[in-house]
């Protein structure tokens, strides 16, 4: 190949250059190793052989002693056997050590330039209703969950404006729908609400009770009844960020299935740590007391009570999975579960775990995408029959019908300064039926 000669390469010259080079490589290699295994075997044979011929030693000790060589120089020869595996492991470590690089220059950059970050506190909503003049209560005292001001989020790479000035207020019962092109930044919202992107500006609070969540450090702790997340307030916590104990739940695309039986993945994550069983008590089938009844904070404690065998089996019923049962056997069969159920029963299972949980807001990223309408439908009356209010992520047209606001994002232009949001009332006319399916 003339590949040298050329002042320009293409990408199809270069890829076959590289792959003539790993061929020959792979042969030099295949000879080395080869031949280094046959010249062994021989050569332990010709350093006694002349001994033999003279008369000084037996024909069984040339047996002997190309035993006793082969017995010594195989393990003095581990390298030359292993030089494939070596040099795969040593390409693997090296890739690590790219990837680690790039890991400290961003985290240095990142704490380089912490004088702007998103704020993402929690507060404490029974202290936040401001009292009018006369000092009595608001008469609206619908409980605020969410609250975003001035954001302005950008991707943590290029810096890339994708949401500009965003300000909202998420009520109790507010179930907003986010919409727009692909790429305008809908899902990185979320990620931003979820805590995992602070690159950008303004402030996000969440609305919690403290009853509900005993990691949340008292009024003595902190002022103001106020737990800041942000980098500079990140060491006021004793543990990590727990955000379903705080009434918060994120529901993916691709829920994650856990390594373990069917009740471990119902059960995950609220119960995740709670290896203790809880013996099934007299309760009937369909008696979901922790979706209809008492709230956490009557409850005693920061998650709901830990769900029987019954109550497992309901919620299946209740997401339209009580067939899986039949399937696997029961809730104590253990499976690859990402592999041998389907994404929309993924999916279904995910809502069957946000039953379980009845957080008080959830953020779902597009997690009825596998269903059909009608599934879609019956889940999302479902959560709402349970009280959860939710911000989703979608595309279709019928997600309209179960939220009753929408935030429409467009494509941020960089040479603008205006905002590329708007944030519209849902009318409550229905635009699909379900009812029938």
């Amino acid at each position: 190949m003339q590949i040298c000669s050329q002042h320009t390469i293409s990408l199809p010259d270069i890829y076959l250059f590289n792959f003539q080079k790993l061929l020959i490589s792979s042969r030099n290699l295949e000879f080395f190793t080869n031949g280094y295994r046959y010249l062994i075997q021989i050569l332990p044979a010709a350093v006694v052989a002349p001994m033999y011929f003279s008369g000084k030693i037996e024909f069984g000790v040339i047996n002997q002693s190309v035993s006793a060589f082969n017995h010594i120089l195989g393990d003095f020869s581990l390298i030359v056997y292993q030089f494939q595996s070596i040099s795969a492991f040593s390409a693997i470590i090296d890739r690590l050590g790219e990837f680690d690089d790039v890991l400290d220059s961003s985290i240095s950059k990142h704490l380089s330039e912490l004088s702007e970050e998103i704020s993402l506190s929690y507060c404490n909503f029974r202290n936040s209703l401001v009292l009018e003049s006369n000092g009595s209560v608001p008469v609206d005292n619908c409980q605020k969950l969410l609250s975003i001001e001035n954001l302005t989020l950008q991707t943590p790479t290029s810096k890339a404006t994708l949401i500009r000035d965003l300000s909202l207020v998420i009520n109790e019962k507010d179930h907003l729908l986010v919409t727009g092109p692909s790429g305008s930044g809908k899902t990185s919202l979320l990620r931003a609400l979820a805590g995992l992107w602070n690159v950008g500006r303004g402030k996000i609070t969440f609305y919690v009770d403290d009853a509900d969540d005993p990691q949340l450090p008292t009024s003595s702790e902190l002022p103001a009844n106020e737990i800041n997340t942000s980098h500079e307030k990140a060491g006021e916590l004793e543990g990590p960020i727990n955000r379903n104990s705080r009434g918060l739940f994120f529901l993916p695309q691709r829920p994650y299935m856990v390594l373990g039986t069917l009740r471990q993945q119902l059960l995950y994550p609220t119960w995740a740590d709670d290896t203790t069983p809880m013996s099934d008590g007299a309760k009937p089938v369909g008696s979901l007391s922790f979706l209809m009844g008492k709230s956490n904070s009557e409850n005693g404690g920061a998650k709901p009570n830990k769900p029987t065998t019954d109550d497992l089996i309901q919620v299946l019923e209740n997401v339209r999975l009580g067939y899986i049962l039949s399937r696997f056997g029961s809730l104590d069969s253990t499976y690859e579960w990402s592999s041998v159920l389907s994404l929309g029963e993924q999916q279904r299972l995910a809502f069957a775990r946000l039953l379980l949980s009845k957080p008080k807001l959830v953020l779902l990223d597009e997690s009825t995408s596998a269903l059909d309408e009608a599934n879609e439908a019956h889940l999302y009356r479902q959560i709402e029959a349970a009280g959860i209010t939710y911000v989703s992520v979608g595309h279709r047209r019928t997600l309209y019908e179960h939220h009753n606001m929408t935030l429409r994002i467009s494509t941020a232009d960089p040479n603008c300064n205006k905002r590329n949001w708007d944030i519209e009332s849902i009318s409550s006319k229905p635009m699909y039926d379900f009812s029938s399916q």
